[in-house]
């Protein structure tokens, strides 16, 4: 259920029109999926209720937790800067208590920046499921094209079995237990998503990447995209793009043309990357032009897209990477006032048998949280140090340049995983990145003049992935790629760096950047 509640203001008189200011409400009731003691649902769907607002909108999200009473959440509104209401970020114990069992939780904060984002819980593994769209709209976009009325594709994976219950504990539990790859993928949480469109137009289409493990690649057959959007950026176009990637937590604004001269039907294909793929795993959706919604094909004498290989990929961030459009949106060129390096890692625990990941030797999994009282970010603001986990704790000053390197190492299993990583509260410039180890003496050059500006990242293995032939459990923490972001300390408040690999993150993989405290402020905008 939304409600909007309007207020006019008047802008300039160079504008056309006036700008019509809302505060946007919407209702999540998170629950039980019927019939399932595991699955977590935001009104009863997924994806959930897409969120749309115009820039600088008021977004009020009253969250009621209708869960069992062991189950506590979060959302975090995943791209959203707010800036100004920092506790509004959704991270339990660090900017908010996690919201109990019958208990509600009201976010408010302005939609910013604009473009193509989402949502989802940051509790436990409940986002394999429970994650839905927000897309801010601007006035100012530089295409005129329609978007795809029916919303955004958000692409999930998603298990059998175990539960979801049973992934938590194994994941943390001596012994360890992996949770195992995805049984199937998903388009807007279908096996069969059919998109339907009108022949000889052209359209703006948004891709999210909502899925908790996997890094996938999509494309549409006889449909080269023009990629438009990374991350909420406007970039310079990239056209005739047959297939694209994306990993855990991005997201892309393309254009298709429904130009096909004979034929009416296709197939969209999303598929696995970098990880072992399961029988049956990939996903296959169909796009029907209108004039054809009546015909019935036999869909297994259409072809499937054409997807890019991982070595494809790679070399495609390597060589082609992306640009910022507009100059507001360029990297600085200066040297970076303070360069952070994360050592990542998979280790043992002290028992020899429980498994977590470490960043420079601290894991920063909820065992170490779930005693607080209080979020940290209230310390934080307090001046109280004591509950802080220092050794997962980077201190950064009130609009230093920085530049954070994570290095990637080979897991216990002898593989190098590819890991996407997400940072909260900020946009950022892929300054470099490398195969490896990092050497900071020649590692200095920025890959391009112009790279891209956005909020999540692939670091990906360079050696010793799971189709290299000769890795072994001897190859353990071998270094196997790096890369380098760069961003201005300009939104004071206590964010989150982690991988956005749902378990990763389970088992500790993130860090606290803690930034210009002296200038934190926590306002509270009104509901009315």
């Amino acid at each position: 259920m939304i409600c909007i509640y309007i207020f006019l203001s008047i802008l300039s008189l160079t504008k056309s029109v006036a700008i019509v200011n809302h505060r946007i409400v919407y209702h999540f009731n998170v629950s039980y999926a019927v019939n399932s003691a595991s699955i977590v649902l935001i009104n009863n769907q997924i994806p959930g209720p897409l969120i749309e607002a115009e820039l600088n909108d008021i977004i009020i999200i009253h969250v009621q937790n209708n869960l069992p009473a062991s189950e506590r959440l979060a959302i975090h509104f995943h791209g959203m800067l707010v800036r100004q209401t920092p506790q509004m970020d959704g991270v339990p114990y660090i900017t908010q208590m996690p919201i109990e069992s019958q208990y509600s939780f009201t976010y408010v904060f302005r939609a910013y920046p604009s473009g193509t984002y989402f949502y989802h819980s940051h509790a436990g593994l409940q986002s394999v499921t429970a994650f839905g769209g927000i897309i801010v709209h601007d006035r100012r976009k530089p295409w005129n094209v329609s978007e795809v009325s029916s919303g955004p594709l958000l692409f999930s994976d998603t298990w059998e079995k175990p539960d979801r219950l049973t992934q938590e504990y194994n994941l943390l539990a001596s012994p360890f237990v992996w949770q195992g790859e995805p049984t199937y993928l998903l388009i807007n949480g279908k096996t069969n998503f059919t998109l339907t469109l009108d022949p000889g137009r052209k359209y703006l289409l948004r891709l999210i990447g909502s899925t908790t493990l996997s890094t996938v690649v999509f494309g549409i057959d006889e449909h080269p995209m023009t990629i438009v959007e990374v991350d909420g950026t406007l970039i310079k176009p990239k056209e005739n793009i047959k297939s694209i990637e994306l990993s855990s937590g991005q997201r892309y604004a393309v254009i298709i043309e429904t130009n096909h001269p004979t034929r009416g039907i296709f197939l969209m294909q999303l598929a696995i990357r970098w990880r072992t793929l399961v029988s049956g795993s990939s996903c296959t959706g169909i796009l029907r032009y209108s004039t054809h919604a009546n015909d019935l094909v036999d869909l297994s004498s259409i072809p499937l897209p054409s997807l890019s290989t991982q070595e494809e990929l790679r070399s495609f961030s390597f060589e082609n990477p992306f640009e910022s459009l507009l100059s507001i949106d360029h990297m600085p060129k200066r040297a970076a006032d303070r360069e952070i390096f994360l050592y990542n890692y998979q280790s043992r625990t002290a028992d020899g048998l429980g498994m977590r990941w470490f960043t420079n030797n601290a894991t920063l999994d909820k065992l170490r949280l779930i005693t607080l009282t209080q979020p940290l970010i209230y310390d934080a603001f307090n001046g109280i140090e004591h509950n802080f986990p220092h050794d997962a704790t980077y201190s950064i000053k009130q609009n230093q340049l920085i530049d954070i390197v994570l290095q990637n190492t080979v897991a216990t299993n002898g593989v190098c995983e590819t890991h996407p990583f997400h940072l909260h509260g900020h946009k950022f410039w892929i300054h470099s990145m490398g195969s490896g180890m990092y050497n900071s003496a020649i590692d200095s050059t920025p890959d391009i003049d112009n790279p891209v500006f956005r909020d999540s990242l692939t670091l990906y293995a360079t050696s010793y992935d799971h189709l290299t032939p000769n890795r072994s459990v001897s190859n353990y923490l071998k270094p196997c790629g790096w890369i380098k972001l760069r961003f201005i300390a300009d939104n004071p408040g206590l964010w989150l760096l982690h991988c956005h690999i749902g378990s990763h993150l389970f088992m500790g993989m993130s860090v606290l950047i803690k930034e210009d405290i002296e200038h934190l402020s926590m306002s509270f905008i009104p509901q009315n």
